[in-house]
């Protein structure tokens, strides 16, 4: 099984430990590290970013997403540059649409043509070397994504009504080789996964369908969407988190006993993933990834 993390760099955690943190990744044998791009709740991603390529000599960098509105297209693929030189070519762009980081000062998702003329831009002034991943849901981003990148985050509850659909409509993109990553919520406590699943009930609320499997949560995610504080964006202690039910934390995440969450990671794989991310927050990451790895992911 192919692994990735994501995480933020909290406001409270110093760059020395998050270098510790990333190193401890690398050496426990993940292969790439997404790091969250929201500037109200995180600290700077391209910072994190170079302390992570100058502490670590193997794993992959990319952005866990970034956008082309709170920075020009231009400082973003001069950012993207630089971390490329300082890792020796383990950079990857990882961009979407917009969320946390456009919401939070009020501003909207870009279109999906306005994503399109982003990535032609990165793609003529990006080294080669680096590969552009789209954050994708909803059918056109995903359509997007297997056109024009070389692999889509896929974002949204871990069902397989709704993978498979995702995943049929990248395939219909026609661009060989889209490798195709899927965020998956992982944990055997269902607390480590109910902040993750507040901000996903938030993303299920701009569906106009939702998949048969989250029909009847529908009051309940409209309820997120309306209780959602951007500035706790991802936060273990966030107030927001309360808003979402046992029930559908376990239905947008990969929730149960060691062996319950290994046959749900099976039965998306079978969807057609390619890739697993693993979200990690709150304190203790490392110990965290450990579990998660030597209980369900071996």
């Amino acid at each position: 099984m192919k692994s990735d993390v994501s995480a933020g760099i909290s406001p409270r955690q110093s760059f020395d430990s998050w270098a510790k943190f990333v190193a401890e990744l690398e050496a426990e044998g993940v292969e790439r590290v997404w790091v969250i791009d929201s500037q109200l709740a995180m600290k700077d991603v391209y910072t994190g970013l170079v302390v992570a390529a100058l502490n670590t000599s193997r794993i992959g960098l990319g952005t866990g997403v970034t956008n082309a509105v709170t920075r020009h297209p231009s400082v973003t693929a001069n950012a993207m540059a630089a971390v490329d030189e300082i890792s020796h070519g383990r950079a990857i762009l990882g961009l979407g649409a917009g969320d946390s980081a456009l919401y939070g000062i009020g501003l909207k998702p870009q279109k999906v043509a306005e994503v399109a003329e982003a990535i032609s831009y990165f793609r003529s002034q990006l080294p080669k070397s680096v590969p552009l991943y789209l954050a994708v849901s909803q059918q056109r981003m995903c359509e997007l994504a297997g056109r024009e990148a070389d692999g889509a985050i896929v974002m949204g509850p871990a069902q397989p009504d709704m993978v498979r659909r995702q995943v049929e409509w990248i395939r219909s993109g026609g661009r060989p080789g889209v490798e195709i990553a899927f965020i998956a919520p992982t944990s055997t406590d269902i607390e480590d996964v109910r902040s993750w699943a507040s901000t996903q009930a938030r993303l299920m609320s701009h569906h106009k369908e939702l998949p048969a499997s989250l029909e009847r949560f529908r009051d309940e995610i409209a309820e997120s969407e309306r209780s959602y504080d951007y500035s706790e964006h991802l936060s273990t202690h966030a107030e927001h988190s309360a808003a979402v039910s046992d029930e559908l934390v376990r239905a947008l995440g990969v929730v149960g006993s060691a062996d319950e969450c290994r046959a749900r990671l099976g039965e998306l794989r079978e969807c057609g993933v390619d890739r697993f991310i693993f979200p990690i927050a709150g304190r203790g990451r490392a110990d965290r990834w450990r579990r998660l790895r030597d209980q369900i992911i071996v």
